[in-house]
């Protein structure tokens, strides 16, 4: 989903505005500056004496990095001529910072060919590059730490990093516990924006209008609210045909969309993730008796066509329809829906309306959420042969200091390149519009091409706390100065930016999942099974097809049959990571 929301907002960039003031995502940039200093990203490490060759910025005798790459939908867009091995990122990476790029192989990612390349190198022994990045599963994650073709980067981080690389990382402790090996930091987190994937409350508010109704604060006002939404017809089509609640259960009760994890975190826990109860031992929230609970609720809920009767068949995009499609008022989800995919409603309800809320609390008080994950989106792993690790840490430093959050003026307050991610009107506004200019981006043809996209860290460099920090900015009602809050405030819709901000304003009901270490030998051979006994447990009371006891019985097996030993091989790990 942030592949897809790097996309509009790339073509949301059409929006123009003034060029004296510039405007950036922190996802442009075309020539390099040197006043690093001017947006918190000191340049990295002291020169380290010319010892590496490393002067004033610049390798003095340009060094290769090595590396590999799966060419996606929003990196695969290049000018007539240039391909990911030769464009205007990596030959002004070579002329700034003395660093020539060689991709060994590049495969188009259908399929996820790339993930399954790197399994099949992992596989066969076959040597790796200088430098892997890579974003998805944890399972391959794995499998690249354990090769043992790659190294510590603790100590890197220490001499090489720059401030605002620091500062993110210390952001969340947690954000090491991924790739932390007896007590080794073996690849580079790829920073994100913190917050981003935290829960809000959505609400037809044209229904909420319609039917004089108020947000619900807790899990009781909800239920009165949802009773509204399928028995008072909200949308005036005389027929009963409108449910309360979007959602999809088909990957679980804890999901990015249409979640229903706040029903259990209004319980006290958080089903399919490992949290930390008061003794300060990690368990599963699935098997938590407050879980119990919530799904009496759930059922209760669905008896009273509160949720749809398919929800167990649909995915987080099916549930997500239910509400886009106008049958359902209320959904569950990230701050950037607005985006993606609430313009389908727009489209389907015409005068249809949202807004987002505060997540409700249980009728005790207890509130809890999904989220609050790390905020990083993928790993650089280094070849512990590598001739220049460090060179991968300049790298990385030199997005942050040029485009993650340039200043007014600055070389990249634009853009990365001009006739790439943006043109220059002759009034001096900016725009990505390329259906409209296409003579302003030549050798393209229907799409810009962001080269950020192509950067080793896939969207250049992120500063966790800048996106939360700039849109409560903005819902406040202040005014744009940087070139990335202008950005923001140009490509973002109202609801959005609020929404961020009851994020930000609610923060501290995030339940975290404190176990993403590998799998745990009894994992390996049990997860399938366990899994398998809660999900269909969990369904099967919700449709009322087993009494609620069973959920006792379901615990009871789920211990016996590894869940007890899964979760002392688990604190075992965590007792480590820390």
């Amino acid at each position: 989903m942030k592949k897809w929301l790097s996309v509009l907002l790339t073509l949301s960039f059409a929006v123009t505005i003034a060029a004296c003031s510039g405007n950036n995502n922190g996802n442009n940039s075309a020539a390099p500056s040197n006043n690093a200093g001017s947006n918190g990203g000191a340049t990295a490490t002291a020169d380290a004496g010319g010892e590496e060759g490393f002067v004033n910025g610049k390798y003095t005798t340009p060094i290769t990095l090595t590396t590999v790459w799966g060419l996606n939908e929003n990196g695969s867009v290049f000018k007539e001529g240039e391909s990911i091995e030769d464009n205007v990122h990596t030959r002004l990476i070579k002329e700034r910072l003395g660093i020539e790029l060689k991709y060994n192989w590049v495969v188009t990612n259908t399929n996820d060919a790339y993930k399954t390349k790197l399994r099949l190198m992992l596989s066969s022994g076959e040597d790796m590059p200088d430098v892997v990045a890579y974003r998805g599963d944890l399972e391959t994650v794995n499998m690249l730490i354990d090769s043992g073709q790659f190294m510590p980067v603790g100590e890197l981080v220490d001499q090489y990093a720059n401030e605002t690389y620091k500062q993110g990382l210390e952001h969340d402790p947690a954000i090491w516990l991924p790739i932390t090996r007896d007590g080794e930091k073996m690849a580079l987190p790829i920073l994100d924006y913190a917050y981003n994937g935290d829960h809000v409350m959505w609400i037809r508010q044209d229904w909420l209008e319609k039917l004089g109704l108020q947000a619900p604060k807790t899990i009781g006002e909800l239920e009165a609210v949802m009773d509204a939404f399928v028995n008072k017809d909200p949308d005036g089509n005389g027929t009963a045909d409108t449910i309360g609640l979007a959602t999809g259960f088909k990957n679980g009760f804890n999901n990015w969309m249409t979640d229903i994890g706040f029903v259990f975190g209004a319980f006290g826990t958080m089903p399919g993730q490992w949290n930390l109860n008061a003794e300060g031992k990690l368990e599963h929230g699935s098997v938590n008796p407050a879980a119990k609970d919530a799904l009496a609720k759930l059922k209760e809920w669905m008896e009273k066509g509160y949720i749809s009767q398919d929800a167990a068949l649909f995915d987080e995009v099916a549930g997500s329809e239910l509400f886009t499609k106008g049958e359902a008022g209320i959904m569950f989800g990230p701050n950037w829906l607005p985006a993606w995919p609430f313009p389908d409603l727009k489209t389907n309800v015409p005068g249809a309306s949202f807004k987002a809320y505060p997540v409700p609390a249980g009728n005790d008080g207890k509130i809890g959420s999904a989220g609050g994950n790390p905020p990083s989106n993928g790993y650089l792993f280094i070849n512990k042969d590598a001739e220049h690790p460090e060179a991968v840490l300049h790298y990385y430093n030199w997005f942050f200091e040029n485009t993650a959050n340039p200043q007014p003026g600055s070389e990249f307050a634009n853009g990365f390149a001009e006739g790439y991610d943006y043109a220059l009107l002759e009034d001096g506004t900016l725009t990505a519009d390329i259906a409209k200019y296409p003579e302003l981006f030549p050798g393209l043809k229907d799409k810009t091409a962001p080269p950020l996209f192509y950067s080793l860290t896939y969207e250049g460099a992120r500063i966790p706390t800048l996106y939360a920090d700039t849109h409560v900015k903005l819902a406040g009602g202040a005014q744009p100065e940087t070139p990335y809050e202008k950005q923001e405030f140009n490509t973002r819709t109202k609801e959005n930016i609020d929404a961020m901000k009851v994020v930000v304003d609610q923060k501290d009901i995030r339940m975290k999942n404190y176990y993403m270490g590998p799998l745990t030998e009894t994992m390996q051979s049990k997860n399938e099974l366990l899994n398998k006994l809660l999900n269909e447990t969990y369904s099967k009371i919700v449709y009322g097809q087993q009494p609620l006891d069973s959920f006792d019985t379901m615990v009871d097996n789920w211990m016996k049959s590894g869940g007890e030993q899964i979760t002392q091989e688990v604190n075992e790990w965590y007792e480590k990571a820390q």
